[in-house]
């Protein structure tokens, strides 16, 4: 969730802050009508029926790329107004299906409180063995009250909450309404593939999940990241064994639309953090994603200005996810509202954003290379592969001494997930797929008979696959094991 920051006054728990904005939506910008009913010319936005923002992106056990988005207001408001969330989905990057709400402000908020006093912002969703956890940042903005500091300022709370659903398009139920241990919004969740799952948000937090996804397994702790430029919106992404913080940066007020560049003033941005281990301590790494609009080529010039109409707006958010050996950025302007409203002959309304997707790519040394924002977006992928590699024939026996071995497995353009059926399990012990050069593709955390699934992390190619137990195994023995999520279903 984005807002506006005014320099005189301090970030304090996105309180006053927030307030101001909303405010500040209101007043200095007004809201217009979306009147225009004109086709969308562009590739970006993706979406053009509703307005959407704060996309977490991730490839899902049917091989398609999900997102969950906030959804912006038709009539306007502002943030206060944010109190639902879509799921979508794309086989191609480009066609996306709408699978309508997921979930809403009144799953979560009492019936005797003023629904304009409660907010869901921007949420985060991961698939687990079987289950999907949707989780959501709550904003309560206290009527009436009274900062403890004694000073101007109406009190806003914001935790973090988990709901789950068996499927990714169905409605999400209230698993734990507040995480205890969570303070903050803009909550991201990461699968490492160790088996690790955990939950950043807020100012720099983090903290491991336990297996019920619903508590914190490790106490939080506040990331070191090499700069003072974060303010909010954290995502953590991981390549060649790297991890890569994102998030969007301090900012000034206001943009002059004679000189949008000003070298003074503090911008907008998408900047990142990287580390070889999850807990740092970070090195700032630069740029992932400039102001929205910047050299954004053959798109609509604001009338006598030579930028896009929606330069001029401040509001960034960040989303990575890979797609078949292409990394995305998702972030959200205000260009579908510029159309709508004034057929790009002004700036839009900045809380009425629209999720985009550019690629994003890296030099050599693994830095990222600053996102071309283009109008345009991404062009089709076409994936031919088979959704599912099966590896066992039979069931065979897992011995802590002896790794098992599948020769060349052609994982072509990549595959997501890795499932095993476990029998006679009387002792818990770990499974680590690698390749024959010793590369961790995951590790799979056995504790009882069943299904156990995991994420990957980038397999892809053509590879001899080692399956190697970690512990006493005892009795126990495999039934199946696959590679899947390798195209998206059918």
């Amino acid at each position: 969730m984005k807002r506006t920051r005014n320099k005189i006054l301090k970030f304090d728990r996105y309180s006053a802050i927030t307030v101001i904005a909303c405010v500040l939506q209101l007043t200095v910008f007004g809201q217009k009508k979306n009147s225009n009913t004109k086709t969308y010319p562009f590739g970006n936005p993706i979406i053009k029926h509703r307005y959407t923002a704060d996309a977490s992106p991730h490839v899902m056990p049917d091989g398609r790329m999900w997102m969950v988005t906030s959804v912006d207001s038709e009539d306007g408001g502002g943030y206060p107004t944010m109190h639902k969330y879509h799921t979508f989905s794309s086989a191609d990057m480009v066609t996306w299906k709408d699978h309508g709400e997921v979930f809403n402000i009144d799953d979560v908020m009492p019936k005797d409180v003023k629904k304009q006093d409660w907010a869901l912002w921007a949420p985060d969703m991961i698939y687990r063995n079987g289950k999907y956890y949707l989780y959501y940042p709550i904003w309560i903005h206290h009527a009436d009250s009274i900062r403890p500091n004694g000073k101007e300022g109406r009190v806003v709370t914001s935790y973090i909450g988990v709901a789950v659903s068996d499927a990714p398009d169905k409605h999400f139920k209230v698993l734990k309404s507040k995480i205890e241990g969570t303070a903050g919004i803009d909550p991201a969740v990461f699968a490492d593939n160790d088996g690790s799952v955990y939950l950043l948000w807020g100012h720099k937090k983090m903290a491991k999940l336990k297996d019920n996804m619903m508590e914190l397994e490790t106490k939080p702790v506040d990331l070191d990241l090499g700069t003072e430029r974060f303010m909010e919106a954290i995502w953590m992404h991981k390549r060649n064994g790297k991890y890569y913080i994102s998030y969007h940066t301090k900012y000034g007020n206001k943009i002059d639309k004679e000189t949008p560049d000003d070298p003074s003033r503090d911008k907008s941005e998408i900047a990142y953090s990287y580390a070889d281990n999850i807990n740092g301590p970070y090195k700032y790494g630069g740029i992932v994603n400039y102001e929205l609009g910047v050299n954004v080529n053959n798109g609509p010039k604001l009338p006598g200005k030579n930028y896009v109409p929606w330069r001029l707006t401040q509001s960034n958010h960040v989303g990575i996810a890979e797609f078949h050996g292409q990394d995305y950025l998702f972030y959200h302007t205000s260009a579908l509202s510029s159309w709508r409203q004034d057929e790009f002959k002004n700036m839009g309304t900045w809380t009425q954003r629209s999720v985009c997707i550019d690629k994003l790519n890296y030099n050599a040394d693994g830095s990222i290379i600053p996102v071309q924002q283009t109008i345009e977006g991404v062009e089709k992928i076409t994936v031919r592969q088979p959704y599912k590699i099966e590896l066992l024939k039979n069931t065979v026996n897992v011995n802590e001494s002896k790794a098992l071995s599948f020769p060349n497995i052609q994982l072509g353009t990549g595959y997501y997930y890795f499932s095993v059926e476990v029998k006679n399990v009387t002792t818990a012990f770990l499974l680590q797929v690698k390749t024959k050069q010793g590369i961790l593709l995951a590790t799979l955390p056995v504790k009882q008979n069943g299904i156990v699934e995991v994420g990957l992390n980038y397999a892809k190619g053509l590879q001899d696959i080692l399956i190697s137990p970690v512990g006493n195994t005892e009795a126990a023995t495999l039934k199946s094991a696959c590679f899947f999520a390798g195209s998206p279903s059918k």
